[in-house]
């Protein structure tokens, strides 16, 4: 009998030592791999345009995060408490990508905005998200712009969500002249592994017959960060960088998840639905938002719009300069078919 438990505590101080190799062995990884996107980095205009913006003309804009076609209405994300990690399939994100494809092609917006497209991510199966975007919609250009490159997640050990690449997509009928992608404040700490960098891009478009530009601002802020001082700077960091536009009498629009409430109700006890900081815009911007459907729903549960389990919200929307008319401002409600969130049109006018 000593002889068995002898034997017995060689084997699992045997098995104890080959997973503290494997943690560590994965921490050294993590760190190898760890690095940031720099920032102020010039960005390339895919099939740019040539038809230049006017003023006084109406123009429709569409911002929308397809959530790396991986959210159907029966998706439940374990980062919000549901079980759910990658998407189901190569196949069902192919099929949310053209439903997003879909929806733009009935609004055939003159620009738009899209947060969360995935070019090699586990997550999404190894769809090529932007690819399939930019086959699909040959009369635009368009600007992709990476979020981050995050290295093999461990996370959760029984299910890993893997490794990803990802960022934002700009798209547009009319000429950009430049576009730059700018970083935001990120967490330093070990949670930098699991929410990498995050950035903001500039895409400026001549407008014909004057000295001024149309500037358009795309980005997607931290959901699940938990310093929320990081959160707040890289509000603030957007607000200044839209500051210097405004100054110069540019027309400057951002179209962006914002991970705060633009209108409706905040829930200030969910990462990712904050009350927004009204009184720290950029002087000159204000606040356009819907109010006739949500724009995101939790993913704890399940969609269904009728059960008190779902949390609903309107953080996507945008933030537009004094010298455009917003004409209307609405929620495309969709079921949230393809994604966690649903897009939103506006129409406007850029002032003479």
């Amino acid at each position: 009998m000593k002889k068995f438990w002898k034997t017995t505590a060689k084997v699992v101080g045997g098995l104890v030592g080959v997973l503290l190799l494997v943690v560590v062995a994965y921490v050294i990884y993590a760190y190898a791999q760890y690095h940031r996107i720099p920032d102020n980095v010039k960005q390339t205009v895919d099939n740019n345009q040539t038809t230049q913006v006017e003023l006084g003309k109406s123009y429709k804009m569409m911002t929308f995060n397809i959530g790396y076609g991986s959210y159907p209405p029966s998706f439940s994300f374990f980062m919000d408490g549901g079980p759910d990690v990658r998407a189901y399939s190569k196949a069902s994100v192919e099929s949310a990508i053209n439903e997003d494809i879909r929806l733009i092609k009935k609004e055939n917006p003159d620009f738009g905005n899209i947060q969360e497209i995935d070019w090699e991510g586990d997550r999404s199966r190894q769809v090529n998200e932007p690819q399939m975007v930019r086959n699909a919609l040959p009369e635009y250009g368009s600007v992709l712009t990476q979020n981050y490159d995050s290295a093999y997640l461990f996370y959760p050990v029984t299910d890993p969500i893997g490794k990803a690449k990802s960022g934002i997509l700009t798209y547009s009928k009319y000429e950009i002249n430049k576009a730059t992608r700018y970083q935001l404040p990120m967490e330093t700490n070990f949670n930098k592994f699991f929410d990498l960098d995050r950035a903001f891009s500039v895409s400026e478009l001549p407008i014909k017959n004057s000295n001024k530009k149309f500037v358009i601002f795309n980005t997607h802020l931290s959901a699940f960060i938990k310093d929320q001082k990081i959160q707040r700077n890289q509000l603030l960091t957007l607000f200044k960088a839209m500051q210097k536009y405004v100054d110069a009498g540019d027309y400057v629009i951002c179209g962006a998840d914002y991970n705060h409430a633009l209108a409706g109700e905040a829930h200030d006890e969910l990462t990712w639905m904050k009350t927004f900081p009204t009184e720290d815009l950029t002087k000159g911007m204000r606040v356009v938002a819907p109010t006739n459907a949500p724009t995101v729903r939790s993913l704890d549960y399940p969609y269904d719009k009728k059960s008190p389990q779902n949390i609903f919200g309107i953080i996507d929307g945008y933030l537009v300069s004094s010298n455009i008319k917003d004409l209307s401002v609405k929620t495309i409600d969709n079921e949230f078919k393809s994604s966690d969130h649903q897009p939103v049109v506006m129409n406007f006018q850029l002032e003479k």
